[in-house]
């Protein structure tokens, strides 16, 4: 779905759906990160330029949506994302780096989670890993919003003060995100590769 497409749709709807909708869109990024939430935000900024809606219902819809489905991340990871890195077949994704990954929360957990709302597709990653290594919950939700508030905000000027390069800016952060999630994918793919590899070589050794 294009950016004018998105836009429209918002425009057609009432004030009431688009906060809505807005909320929903910002929680569901950080489920499925493909999902296309900052394109949605920013066609929300400018509606609200336009006068149906207001720019604070904007950003609160958003950082509210983002701070729910970043909660609902770490819920997972802490529920059940450690006993299935350690017991399950994804022990193999992370087999010897538990420990690591604890004393990298330990010294750069803030830093990790207060950039986060910057690095799209990584930001979940970050989430789920902060439960897995029982990182603060609420420090955890503090910076996550923090981060959310700042990354939106960001956004949210950059709509107000473009007029009429709005859609510079559009280009900008969907160029930026593209980026972003073709590094995680990328990451990703090595990361799964190498446990594999690992895991036939240990079976090798064994038999």
């Amino acid at each position: 779905m294009s950016f004018d497409q998105i836009l429209e749709f918002v425009r057609s709807q009432n004030a009431l759906l688009i906060y809505a909708f807005l909320l929903a869109s910002a929680f569901m990024e950080n489920i499925f990160p493909p999902y296309p939430g900052d394109a949605i935000m920013l066609a929300g900024a400018y509606v609200a330029g336009e006068g149906s809606i207001d720019y604070i219902g904007v950003l609160i819809s958003v950082v509210l949506g983002g701070t729910i489905g970043a909660a609902a991340l770490y819920g997972i990871g802490k529920k059940g994302g450690r006993r299935f890195f350690e017991t399950g077949s994804g022990r193999y994704l992370i087999k010897g780096n538990l420990s690591r990954a604890e004393r990298l929360y330990a010294r750069h957990g803030d830093f990790l989670i207060l950039i986060s709302r910057f690095l799209p597709g990584i930001r979940s990653a970050i989430a789920v890993a902060a439960g897995i290594v029982n990182f603060n919950y609420c420090r955890m939700m503090i910076l996550t919003f923090v981060s959310i508030v700042f990354w939106n905000g960001m956004l949210l000027g950059l709509m107000i003060y473009s007029k009429s390069n709005w859609r510079m800016i559009v280009e900008i952060i969907k160029s930026y995100n593209i980026v972003l999630l073709a590094c995680a994918g990328l990451i990703l793919v090595l990361w799964i590769t190498r446990a594999i590899w690992i895991k036939r070589k240990n079976s090798k050794s064994q038999s």
